[in-house]
Order: structure tokens, then sequence, then C-alpha cells
């Protein structure tokens, strides 16, 4: 499925029936990566998936930002006339959920923040980005891909479970340059959206790897006292990718999430 927004396809996936959660994806993914998800919930609920801009089927936007990124997915909500939605982003696809939640905070019944957080990068972070854009524009996104990819898990789930690892860097290998230079630089001229969290209505989860290397402990732990009502849950030994670091515990969270928001 897919609409056009501001002349961009815009491609996204929806499943199932009743109570409506929509996933967004991190850097350098593509909606798929709630794969292992979605039939599980879309028993019960109404899944949408959307791939965020120049990745999966999706096509670039033209303006390139995180607000840009929030509206394109608001632009699918409206044409799906969804009016109330709990939204769960990864990474990157938090920050874009803290664009949408400044933008219209009031279609939204629980936000998820899955290892992600509101803060501004550090400017350590924004070296390191500019860092991978000049790689990138170099070399391309292949020789990119591997350490990237390995440095999202923890060194003993790269030992373990290795044939998943190299999959995944194939997949990332396939991204569009264009779109991986783009979102760097999304991220690293994002605003600070603390204050959203601090003026939100509906509760928020919290998702925190306590082995993550993309997301600071300090920005993790920092966030927590900022909503009036939250859902905590630090997974120890985990990395940047709960949902496949630990795909059983992460569900059971969301799910008794949902269960919260609708209490």
């Amino acid at each position: 499925m897919h609409i056009f927004y501001n002349n961009s396809k815009v491609a996204y996936q929806k499943v199932g029936q009743g109570q409506i959660l929509v996933f967004l994806h991190g850097f350098c993914e593509d909606s798929t990566m709630w794969a292992d998800f979605v039939p599980l919930l879309s028993k019960k609920y109404t899944i949408l998936t959307i791939d965020l801009s120049g990745f999966g089927d999706s096509d670039l936007l033209k303006n390139k930002g995180i607000a840009a990124m929030a509206d394109a997915v608001l632009a699918v909500l409206d044409a799906e006339k969804i009016s109330s939605c709990i939204l769960i982003g990864h990474s990157m696809g938090g920050y874009v959920s803290l664009a949408l939640a400044e933008k219209r905070p009031e279609i939204l019944l629980g936000l998820g923040l899955f290892h992600s957080h509101p803060y501004k990068d550090s400017q350590a972070k924004i070296d390191n980005r500019l860092k991978t854009i000049g790689f990138i524009e170099r070399h391309g996104i292949a020789p990119f891909a591997g350490h990237f990819v390995r440095n999202l898990f923890p060194l003993t789930f790269v030992d373990n479970n290795k044939p998943f690892v190299e999959e995944l860097i194939h997949k990332t290998s396939t991204h569009h340059s264009d779109a991986v230079i783009a979102a760097s630089y999304a991220m690293i001229e994002r605003d600070d959206r603390a204050e959203v969290l601090t003026n939100l209505a509906c509760p928020t989860l919290f998702i925190i790897g306590s082995l993550d290397n993309a997301i600071s402990t300090e920005h993790s732990l920092k966030q927590l006292s900022l909503p009036n009502i939250a859902s905590v849950h630090v997974l120890e030994n985990i990395g940047h990718m709960g949902m496949f670091e630990a795909p059983v515990e992460t569900l059971e969270i969301i799910v008794d999430f949902i269960d919260f928001c609708n209490s």
C-alpha cells in the first residue's frame, strides 16, 4: 500500500483489526524489521508499519528533516482516516514519533520510545555522523553496513547469531546511499523535544537496552522523569535491537503497554 505525499511515495502495510498500533523503524532499517511482531499483534489489533523517507519502498522526501518524516506519517494516518493510535518508534523512528507528538498530540493514546530519546545529538555524536556521511559519500553504503550493524548488538549476540547478523548486514547494504545520508543529516539537525514528553498527556513507554551502544546511558536515563505517566523497562544485556535480541520479552512489554493505555 502507498500514498503520495508532496509527490513522493510513502509505502506502508496495514493488517489486522481493532485498536491501531503504528510502528516506525529506525536508521538504516525499514518496516520489515517488525515482521515477527506483526502476525502476533494483528490477531487482536490493526498494525500499521510505515517505510520512512528513502527506506523500504518509500521515496526520498524532498524535505529531508525529521519533522517532514512525521508529516509523511501523518499523511498516511489521514489517508487511512485514523484519528487515534498507539505509536511506537525505534531509534530514529522514536525521533519521528516525537515530532509527530509535537504536531498532533491529541491523536496519541500512547507513545513508545524503543531504544530512543528526545534530546539533540551531542557534539561527539554529530562528529561521528559527519564521519559516516563522508565515508558513505566516498565508498558507498556496502562497506559501512558491516561495522554499523555489528555495533547495534552486544558482541556475544553477534558471535552467537552470525547467519542472522550477516543477513541483516546484507539487507542494510541494499539501502540507497542518498537515503542514509539524508537521514543522517536529519538526525543531526533535529530539534530537542524533551518538552514534548513533559507536556504529553498520554502514557509513554521506554524500552532501554543496558548495553546499547547507539543511545547513551545518560540520555536513556535522563528522559525517564519527563512524562507524567511512564512505563519503564531496562533490558539487561541487551543492545540497540531488542525486537531481535529479546523478541518475546519486548513483545510482552508492548502488549502490557497497550493494556496500560486502555486501563
